[in-house]
């Protein structure tokens, strides 16, 4: 199969993977739980450490975003187990498309840096989280967070950002 054609099918099924995983949260969360895992297990081990290292810092960032009181995930947890697994997932799509793909770093990271508030402004319109700033001050910070963490990420990955 094309190469483009790969990545356009790997974004294609991680938006599905995602809409699903905000629409339904904690009502599938051990499939959400178990496709995470499995998708990463198909990585090689080197890349696993990678999409694993980026999983935990996103979800550091989201934890920490929480306790700041930016946002609340409209549960008992700090940070819920479906926002994990979209993590998780996000962190092996993430690895795969940046290791395949002949985008230049800068772009990847202008796109992650775009999308990932875009995809927290959706949620949150959806119910999955709340906002407890204004949005323009809650979606400044996690444009900066995301820009961070994906030129973190590049650099780690060897990718020029």
């Amino acid at each position: 199969m094309n190469r483009n054609v790969q990545v356009f099918a790997m974004a294609i099924a991680f938006d599905l993977y995602w809409t699903l995983v905000v629409l339904f949260r904690e009502h599938g969360v051990i499939l959400w739980l178990a496709l995470a895992i499995l998708a990463c297990l198909m990585l090689s081990p080197a890349h696993r450490f990678y999409a694993l290292l980026l999983a935990a810092v996103g979800s550091g960032l989201d934890a920490l975003w929480a306790l700041t009181g930016l946002i609340d995930f409209n549960g008992d947890a700090l940070l819920p187990l479906w926002m994990l697994s979209l993590w998780l997932m996000f962190a092996v799509v993430w690895t795969r498309l940046t290791t395949t793909t002949t985008l230049p770093g800068w772009l990847l990271t202008l796109m992650a840096t775009a999308g990932g508030p875009v995809a927290y402004l959706i949620g949150e319109r959806l119910g999955a989280m709340t906002f407890l700033a204004p949005t323009f001050i809650v979606v400044s910070w996690m444009a900066t967070g995301w820009l961070v963490l994906m030129l973190f990420f590049h650099v780690l990955i060897g990718r020029r950002a």
